[in-house]
């Protein structure tokens, strides 16, 4: 069986989980008692490959997005609404608070996943050179997944991503049995994202190119997107250079085909979703009678008329049909987690940040002139200008996609709703300053309560 098919997925998952634990407290902590040993689990490169496919299956791709989107200025709650998502729509975040709770599990599962497959790769026997070779690219997949999991979890529940002295969360690179780990310093988990993406970079071979799973290039886009997010604004613009020469930007002709998965221009790296996967595009359920969330006016009104995202993105009015799928599996799409316009835009704005400001023009208006029938070409001369219209693009581009709300934290931006989008909200939720604690999620509470070790994250209590 080749890795490629998906349409085994349910198999896969269902082998690996033969070796990883369904039934725990949290993710992180986990009763051996329930453990049964890789080395029995995995013996053959059969079931090593169907250990890895495992392990991208259980990798989470709604939370991210729905997060994003509803903390943010991205929606607009509607009358049908009957309390789907308000708790985090109107920031009434606490350590119970379910969808933080979700996130942090959701990423330290396939952790702990990758890691049991990682203990295990180096115990099964290879036939020959080429299965040698492929044990070694199964081991970069793993360790590219163990990186950007650690960055995915470092960007909700630390309060910066640069400051190397604040906490992050535990960087956890072995499998957990009765360990009860204590959070690391930002600096700490960089460093070891950095280090298991350099050693993945040196086991992917160049000619593997397959964009469902960890290649070189995708391993260079999340590399990139560290770089911009913790400030090393010249390691972001080289490599976001080396994958724009790589790859073509979409054009306004062929921008639809990739939002309905018929075209893959553009894309380094996507979630692969078959049926029986949770559709992305549910979660705001435009072909429904009843539709929880709509874009927001302030988020529909800053799209020109000429703009093809704006028709793209949306049906009957400001209806989010961004993943529209096909019949039956309405909303079913891959998730696109790199794609070359983000390297555009992280260059951008590491040439403002530069004081670069003739470059970040330029990759702004050459976005631009391939979303934007005018072409919408725009003058940079200062470093505010230059940033305001990074994040005014980066607003326009990834609506929807899971990028808002790590925008406006680590930029330092505020939250700010139009009238008309917080008017219908019971509650006051009309702006939300990038200082208040709430812009960092919780640790979740059942994470205290069974590791001593895990300190909260200021603000809240247990």
């Amino acid at each position: 069986m080749k890795m490629n098919n998906y349409n085994n997925k349910i198999l896969l998952i269902a082998v690996i989980a033969i070796f990883t634990l369904f039934a725990c407290d949290d993710a992180i902590n986990v009763d051996p008692a329930d453990e049964i040993l890789e080395s029995n689990a995995i013996t053959s490169m059969e079931d090593l490959e169907l250990a890895v496919v495992g392990v991208y299956g259980t990798v989470p791709g709604i939370g991210n997005v729905s997060w994003n989107s509803r903390f943010t200025d991205e929606l607009q709650i509607t009358t049908d609404n009957n309390g789907q998502g308000v708790q985090v729509h109107t920031w009434s975040i606490n350590s119970s608070t379910t969808e933080a709770e979700g996130l942090f599990d959701s990423y330290y599962l396939p952790i702990n996943r990758a890691n049991r497959v990682l203990s295990a790769i180096s115990g099964v026997p290879a036939g020959n050179l080429e299965e040698e070779l492929l044990k070694e690219r199964y081991r970069g997949e793993l360790l590219a997944l163990r990186g950007w999991l650690h960055f995915k979890l470092l960007t909700f529940f630390s309060p910066s991503y640069s400051d190397a002295n604040a906490l992050a969360i535990p960087y956890i690179n072995y499998s957990v049995v009765l360990e009860l780990p204590a959070r690391n310093t930002v600096g700490e988990v960089l460093t070891s994202i950095g280090e298991d993406l350099s050693t993945a970079k040196s086991l992917l071979p160049i000619t593997f190119n397959t964009n469902t799973f960890f290649t070189k290039d995708a391993v260079t886009a999340l590399q990139s997107r560290v770089a911009l997010y913790s400030g090393d604004n010249t390691t972001a613009i080289s490599l976001s250079t080396e994958l724009i020469g790589s790859y073509p930007i979409s054009t306004i002709g062929d921008y639809a085909s990739i939002w309905n998965d018929t075209s893959d221009t553009e894309v380094i790296f996507k979630l692969a979703r078959v049926a029986g996967d949770g559709a992305i595009g549910q979660i705001f359920n435009p072909n429904s009678a009843l539709t929880y969330f709509v874009a927001s006016d302030k988020l529909f009104n800053t799209y020109t008329d000429d703009d093809v995202r704006k028709f793209v993105f949306h049906i009957d009015g400001t209806k989010i049909n961004k993943y529209p799928a096909i019949t039956p599996d309405i909303g079913l799409n891959h998730i696109k987690v790199f794609r070359v316009s983000e390297q555009y835009l992280i260059r951008a704005e590491a040439y403002a940040k530069s004081s670069v400001f003739d470059l970040a023009q330029a990759d702004l208006n050459m976005l631009r002139s391939n979303r934007i029938l005018s072409g919408g070409a725009l003058t940079i001369t200062n470093i505010t200008e230059a940033m305001d219209a990074v994040l005014n693009e980066r607003y326009l581009e990834f609506a929807y996609e899971g990028h808002r709300y790590f925008d406006l934290k680590r930029t330092g931006s505020d939250i700010n709703r139009d009238a008309t989008d917080c008017d219908i909200l019971a509650a006051d939720a009309c702006v939300l300053m990038n200082s208040d604690y709430r812009f960092t999620l919780p640790i979740p509470q059942s994470e205290i309560f069974v590791n001593s070790n895990m300190e909260q994250n200021p603000g809240y209590t247990n």
